[in-house]
Formats: structure tokens, C-alpha cells, sequence
């Protein structure tokens, strides 16, 4: 017995050294805190005649997810891609213009993973607008994705690795379809949609791209791609049609090169030198001088310079409000990776009851999702255009289907030219196992007191009444979608049914449509938000999720400084082709989690997200 005894006491005695270790622990942690509390902001310095250094490292979004103070501390075991704010590097590129501190940009990208087509032109025509104070701008990378190279092309000398390369594959898009896997499975699809070009559902009831689909899609990949290619000619001073060219002798010009990818560049005047690293380190320190230590030219990292550049923020009590939906259109509330419904909502609400919003901008990048919560967030703008406060919507690389109906209704609706818009229609898909379960032995019966009762049971067929119902949802859903896209575009339901059925344009087909006022980005929609509202003098003000204040300051302990010492220092590595397919395509998967509208009704483009 007494064994027994000193055995539970030692367990006890256990559990109490747990407890103080814990307790020790959490009082250390709040002691580091207070310390770092009380410790002033330590702020970068800018120095003369820098250059900055533009290295985005991760996936370039329109807002970033709040940072995990655990991640940070331990990033091997974070395996979730890192991500840039679209805004942060235009509005480093800004003030740097014309900061007399800053002497030339180098554009260092071999840590971007992807960015949609809009928001790479957009820093493309943010580069191009740096090089007007008449600054140097040098690409300096290792080697250049095709993303990569869109923004290095800008520069007035690129620098490429002799064993790097410049690839130009051009845009695609080849879905997954599991038509042949769910059949042989047993599982019966039952699609519900409305619109001739709705092919969010295809891959479920096809085992390959549909004629209209391949229409559709070629038709706006082949605008984007010549958005794309006629940026590059234009900045390298090539011929018009030189890169599409280019592929026709693509065999013959590789061999002659003996395959080597760097002399091929440079023959197809993609680069200006071929250099290893030591070469343009050694060439921008003979022009720009070294860093305090000597190891690399004269630079400072765009954080680094955003951090250091705080007071040139401009402050107004009049406020342009941003409200951002990106990502997947979801019921209730969400993070920012997605436009949930309730979140949004509440977001519009405070900026419509702050006294001081004088115009709201609708910032969009979401291939749709649920219907009910699209027209949750379209009527809470409406709400707002009711108290008089105007609402510009701004379409970043993706504003299609359930991004669309958000934006139907705003005041004016402004698109990139490489905005992937429209895919107007709507579809309800609910699978059901009956056969699955019978090949296996498993069988459902039993009885209802009305045709309803198993109408929406997985395990059963879908019974005629059912069907019935939900084809006359989606029929009514799509018939409220031409409704108020006409009623917001100031056309007929008759005329916007012949450039909906669920086809997808890009934004400058977009305004010859009608579907879009303007062509512009964002600062174009702010402009005009501010115009609509009659102020001169504002504010643009970003309503977004905001750190845990705890969170923030593990962090501040985390990142004790700010900035970069030199190039090289803090990068991650490029992931590679397959890597980014894998991710797609769980990314693909997760969407379906997301599905979460109660009435089955979806407004969504499934093949709109292009990042190359």
C-alpha cells in the first residue's frame, strides 16, 4: 500500500513541476515582453545614394495573412507559402522615386513564386513609372520564371546567371478531371448550372475540356498573353510579335546555341549580359559605393525602406475606406485568405456608420463561391450607396463570377486590362454515393412523410422533386444575376445574357462590353473614389484583420531588426514547377471544402486563376 502511495505522489509531485515549469515559462515570456515594451522602435536607416533593392520573396496577394509568431520561430516546420502585399512594394516604389536618398532600383526575383497577370503589369508600370525621375533600374536575378521576367524586362540592363535561364512557356490551363475516378467509384454527380460556358463543373462530369470551354478560355489566355509579350517588346525595344515569333524557330535557334539556355536569352535579346554574381555585386558597388561592411554595394531591402520611411505617409481625417475581398467567396467569418461574407460585412458596416469615410473602394481578387454570401456583401454596399456614400469597385488579377456580382452594383466598376472578369452564371452540384455503397454491400432504405424527406441524402439517388427544385434555383439564381448586373450596368437582361452564360473576358474586353467604366488599378479606382466624393485632401484607410497584440509582440522579439544586410540574406528558395502544381491543386481541393452556400447555389470560376 505504501508503494502504492509513494507512486501517486510521486506522479503528483510530477504533475506540479509541469505546472511551475509552465507557470516559469509564462512569466519569462511576459518579463521578455515588458522588456521589448519598453525598448524604442529601432528604424533602419536610409543611406545616401542607395540603391533599393526589390526582392519580393514568396506569392505576390492584395493582403497578406497575419504572421504566426510560432511559425516565425520556427520556420522549418512551416511549410505554407510566404506572401508580398501587392501594395507594399508599389508603395515603396513611390516614395522612392522621389527620395533624393535613393540612387537606381535592382529588381532581385528569385524568390517570387507567383503573381497573378494584373498585379505583375501593375508593378511593371510602377517600375516604369520609378524610371521616369531618370534612376537606373538593373535586373540582377539568377535566373527568370516568366513572371520573373516581366518585371526584369523593365529594367535598363539585365543580368543573368550563365547558368540560369529566361523560359517563356506562354499561358495555359489543363484542369484535373475526375469523370473516369468517380465512375469507377460509383459516385452519381448531379450538376445543376446555367450558362453555356459554366465550366467550373466540367471536371466532375467530363474527363477532358469541353469545345466551348477551350473557346472560352483560349480566347482570354490569348489576350493575356498578348497583354504580356507586347509589355516585354515594348521594354526591350524589340519588334512587335518578336517573342510569338520566336517559338517557330525555337528547335533550330536552341541548337545553334548547343542548348545552352543562357546564350539563348542573350541571343533572343531577353538579357543584356550574362554574370555570375560576383560580376554585377563588383559593377553596382563601382557605381553605387559598398555597404558598411563591405561585403555588397550600397543598398537597402524595400522593407527595410518602408519601415524607415513611415513619416512620408500622407494623413487626412477624410477617409477613402478599402474593403478587400480575395479568395474564395465563403459564408460567415474568415481570415484574410478568404472573402468570408460576415467579415466583409462587418468591415462595409464600420466604414459606413465612421463619420469620416467619404467614398468606399471595393478591392477585388476572388474567382467567386457561395451566392447567398455574394449578395450578402453586394447589399451591405448597397446599404452604403443609400446613405450617400459612393462605391467604386477596383478589380485586381481575378474579379470573376461571384467577384463580379459583388461588383455589380457599385458605382463604377475599375479594371486592370489583364483582369480575368466576367463568368456570369451559376451552378449547384450535389453528389450522391447510392452506388458506391452498393459495390461494397452497403444499401439505404426507408420512409418519409414527403417526397423531401431523402431528397438531399447522400446516400440515396436524387429523386425527380428534388432535381426539380434545385434546376428552378439555379434557373431563379441566374435570372437574379442578369437581373442586377443590368440594373448596375445600365443594360438589358437580354443584353447581358449574351456575354454572360458564364464566359470569361479579361478586363480591357470587359469595357468594350460594358461589363467594366474603366481601365486603371488601384490607384486609379482611389482616385476616382475620392473624385466621386468630392475631397481633395484624404486618406486611403485599409480595413483588415488586425494582429493579436501578443502576437505582435513575440514578433517584435522574433525580429529584433529590420532589414537585410545583404542580398541573399533572408530568402527563400524558388519552388519548382511541379511544387506549384502540387500546390494548385490542393489549393483545388480546399476549395471544395469551402463550399458552404445554403442553398447550393454557386457563383464561381474554377479555371480564372492564372499565375505563371
Amino acid at each position: 500500500m505504501k508503494g502504492i502511495w509513494a507512486l501517486i505522489k510521486s506522479i503528483g509531485k510530477f504533475i506540479q513541476g509541469l505546472g511551475s515549469l509552465a507557470v516559469g515559462l509564462f512569466v519569462l515570456i511576459i518579463l521578455a515582453v515588458a522588456i521589448g515594451v519598453n525598448q524604442p522602435e529601432k528604424l533602419p536607416n536610409v543611406p545616401d545614394g542607395a540603391v533599393l533593392v526589390l526582392a519580393p520573396s514568396g506569392v505576390i496577394v492584395e493582403q497578406t495573412a497575419l504572421p504566426d509568431p510560432f511559425a516565425a520561430a520556427l520556420p522549418q516546420y512551416n511549410n505554407q507559402p510566404p506572401q508580398v502585399s501587392i501594395h507594399d512594394i508599389t508603395t515603396a516604389l513611390k516614395r522612392a522615386k522621389s527620395d533624393d536618398r535613393i540612387a537606381a532600383l535592382a529588381i532581385l526575383t528569385d524568390s517570387l513564386w507567383g503573381a497573378g497577370p494584373s498585379h505583375l503589369h501593375t508593378i511593371a508600370g510602377a517600375i516604369g513609372d520609378f524610371k521616369e525621375s531618370g534612376k537606373k533600374v538593373y535586373a540582377i536575378s539568377t535566373a527568370y520564371s516568366q513572371s520573373a521576367y516581366l518585371l526584369a524586362a523593365q529594367a535598363d540592363k539585365v543580368y543573368l546567371n550563365p547558368a540560369g535561364n529566361v523560359l517563356l512557356s506562354g499561358y495555359g490551363s489543363y484542369p484535373i478531371y475526375f469523370k473516369s475516378m468517380l465512375d469507377k467509384i460509383g459516385a452519381t454527380v448531379n450538376v445543376f448550372r446555367v450558362g453555356t460556358y459554366k465550366a467550373a463543373v466540367e471536371p466532375f462530369i467530363r474527363d477532358d475540356m469541353s469545345p466551348a470551354a477551350k473557346e472560352a478560355n483560349l480566347a482570354f489566355l490569348g489576350g493575356l498573353w498578348d497583354q504580356y509579350t507586347s509589355s516585354v517588346e515594348n521594354a526591350r525595344n524589340m519588334e512587335a510579335g518578336a517573342i510569338q515569333a520566336s517559338f517557330e524557330n525555337l528547335a533550330t535557334d536552341f541548337a545553334a546555341v548547343n542548348g545552352n539556355f543562357g546564350e539563348y536569352a542573350k541571343q533572343q535579346n531577353l538579357v543584356d549580359e550574362l554574370a555570375a554574381r560576383i560580376t554585377w555585386r563588383d559593377a553596382l558597388a563601382e557605381e553605387f559605393g559598398y555597404n558598411d561592411n563591405g561585403s555588397s554595394f550600397n543598398q537597402i531591402h524595400y522593407r527595410s525602406y518602408l519601415s524607415a520611411t513611415q513619416g512620408m505617409r500622407e494623413t487626412s481625417k477624410n477617409k477613402i475606406a478599402v474593403i478587400t475581398a480575395q479568395g474564395n467567396i465563403v459564408m460567415g467569418e474568415g481570415p484574410v485568405q478568404v472573402a468570408a461574407a460576415e467579415t466583409i460585412v462587418d468591415y462595409i458596416r464600420s466604414a459606413r456608420e465612421n463619420s469620416n469615410t467619404k467614398a468606399i473602394v471595393l478591392r477585388v481578387d476572388s474567382p467567386g463561391g457561395s451566392a447567398f454570401a455574394s449578395e450578402l456583401i453586394r447589399q451591405e454596399l448597397a446599404v452604403a450607396q443609400e446613405q450617400g456614400i459612393k462605391v467604386i469597385a477596383s478589380m485586381g488579377p481575378v474579379a470573376a463570377s461571384g467577384g463580379y456580382w459583388i461588383s455589380a452594383t457599385a458605382d463604377e466598376i475599375w479594371a486592370a486590362p489583364s483582369t480575368i472578369t466576367g463568368s456570369i452564371g451559376i451552378f449547384g452540384m450535389l453528389p450522391t454515393y447510392e452506388n458506391t455503397l452498393d459495390k461494397i454491400g452497403v444499401h439505404s432504405d426507408g420512409v418519409g412523410t414527403t417526397p423531401l424527406a431523402s431528397g438531399f441524402s447522400p446516400t440515396r439517388a436524387l429523386n425527380d422533386t428534388t432535381k426539380m427544385l434545385i434546376q428552378g434555383s439555379i434557373e431563379n439564381g441566374y435570372d437574379e444575376f442578369l437581373s442586377l448586373v443590368a440594373r448596375g450596368r445600365n443594360m438589358s437582361k437580354e443584353d447581358v445574357d449574351k456575354i454572360a452564360q458564364g464566359r470569361v473576358w479579361i478586363g480591357e474586353t470587359a469595357k468594350e462590353l460594358g461589363l467594366v467604366d474603366h481601365l486603371g488599378g488601384f490607384d486609379d479606382a482611389v482616385k476616382a473614389a475620392a473624385a466621386a466624393a468630392g475631397v481633395d485632401d484624404y486618406e486611403v484607410a485599409f480595413y483588415r484583420e488586425k494582429i493579436d497584440p501578443f502576437d505582435q509582440l513575440l514578433l517584435d522579439m522574433l525580429n529584433s531588426t529590420v532589414g537585410i544586410d545583404g542580398i541573399g540574406n533572408g530568402q527563400t528558395s524558388t519552388i519548382t514547377k511541379l511544387l506549384q502544381k502540387t500546390e494548385g491543386l490542393q489549393e483545388s481541393v480546399e476549395f471544395l471544402t469551402t463550399l458552404n452556400d445554403p442553398q447550393n447555389r454557386y457563383v464561381v470560376c474554377m479555371t480564372c486563376e492564372v499565375r505563371q
